[in-house]
């Protein structure tokens, strides 16, 4: 159950808390104990709820719930209808009274969210791509973490949260997604119900929107204890149009499989990093290039990066490329059927285009990509934003030298 919402005065935090408390525990099931015994005994089914930033640059709270299939229950037992039962319960009637969530709840719930915000420091990668962003995505929905920071935790109130919670409800743009062997009728009748109980305000109205491109690029450096580095390189194309074929099979053919240009030229003929990928991001328009270097390296990798680029902008790429690529997205969702969190995925990034397509139709179009088609797409991108984080030691000097690179 993915329930989209806008951004407003309310703390990220908030929100954040909210979506805690409601996958901890609901009325029915007032202990995450309690919850957790009732998934057990239902052959170890489970509940977990998450929130994201959509690529539409909405907040998406979300309520996941697995189960057996009805058909290799041992005692008849349905299983689904009482998932759904149990996620509407989560949903619907959680473990709040007068305007307010349990007060002892709500403190579990702040100090994990608390502990979460602040324990992203020691996983460098995951620091440099929420610092990155601040950087890159100023004044967008996607500049701040989506649970907010340390001090927005802390002022959470349960009746802060609760607050948060009934915005969700009121205003949210609710998708019930379902994947799996049943026809999902039962599923289908129970939410079907119990939503449209639901007494809605204006709802979240989802639409496409490019990220902004900076007038030129700038460069920003973060200082941690390390020994590596850390380079975020971000790419923003506003007015590129085929994002979904060519510059899904650009990103792959520069920095998104093993034979990549950024693992085959940079890494293994010039030893100049660990790791160097990069990630497309069709909505926003973006490429996003991260790498793991040796930090008197930064430059050097900043270089090579935009070589690759500037190449496949003149020169397009080669028929091996292509296929290679081709055959890795082939490879990749051909094995689709077999996660139902995947077929959900694959659908859901689809609620805002003209037509849903299957990962076989879209194979179809990837087939139908030319190079010259992937040089167009190479061409529209500009580089936006440089992030570096690595030691004191050599920060200094590093950061001087990527504002006259920029400049």
């Amino acid at each position: 159950m993915l329930l989209h919402t806008d951004f407003d005065e309310l703390s990220r935090a908030d929100y954040a808390a909210a979506e805690y408390i409601l996958g901890d525990c609901c009325r029915k099931f007032p202990t995450y104990s309690e919850l957790s015994k009732r998934l057990a005994d239902m052959y170890g089914a489970s509940l977990y709820s998450r929130s994201t930033i959509t690529w539409f640059e909405k907040r998406c709270t979300s309520l996941t719930g697995s189960v057996l299939d009805d058909r290799f229950a041992l005692n008849g037992e349905c299983l689904e209808a009482e998932m759904c039962d149990i996620l509407c319960e989560c949903l619907l009637n959680p473990n709040a009274d007068g305007g307010s969530f349990d007060r002892q709840v709500t403190e579990l719930q702040k100090t994990q969210l608390i502990d979460d915000i602040d324990s992203i420091i020691n996983e460098k990668a995951s620091y440099a791509a929420m610092r990155g962003n601040i950087a890159a995505f100023r004044g967008e929905p996607f500049e701040l973490p989506i649970t907010g920071t340390h001090e927005q935790a802390e002022a959470v109130t349960p009746e802060s949260a609760y607050t948060a919670y009934e915005r969700i409800l009121k205003t949210a743009r609710i998708e019930v997604l379902c994947a799996g062997a049943s026809d999902f009728a039962e599923a289908e009748k129970i939410f079907t119900e119990r939503l449209a109980a639901l007494e809605r305000g204006k709802v979240c109205e989802l639409s496409k929107k490019p990220s902004a491109l900076k007038d030129k690029p700038e460069t920003f450096a973060d200082t941690l204890p390390m020994q590596q580095a850390i380079l975020r390189m971000y790419f923003k194309a506003p007015q590129l149009e085929d994002t979904y074929f060519a510059g899904t099979l650009l990103a792959s053919i520069l920095g998104g499989m093993t034979t990549s240009r950024f693992f085959l030229n940079i890494r293994e003929k010039q030893s100049l990093c660990y790791y160097c990928s990069c990630v497309p991001n069709r909505i926003l328009r973006t490429l996003i290039v991260y790498s793991g270097i040796e930090p008197q390296n930064i430059e050097h990798v900043k270089k090579a990066v935009l070589a690759e680029l500037n190449n496949i902008c003149e020169n397009g790429v080669t028929e091996e490329e292509l296929n290679a690529a081709r055959l890795e997205m082939h490879n990749s969702l051909s094995s689709m059927n077999d996660n139902p969190m995947a077929m959900m995925n694959w659908y859901h990034n689809q609620i805002m285009d003209n037509k849903i397509l299957t990962p076989e139709e879209y194979c179809a179009e990837l087939d139908k990509v030319t190079s010259e088609h992937i040089r167009d797409a190479a061409h529209m991108y500009s580089l936006d934003t440089v992030y570096t984080l690595c030691s004191p030691d050599f920060n200094a000097e590093e950061s001087t030298d990527g504002e006259e690179a920029a400049e």
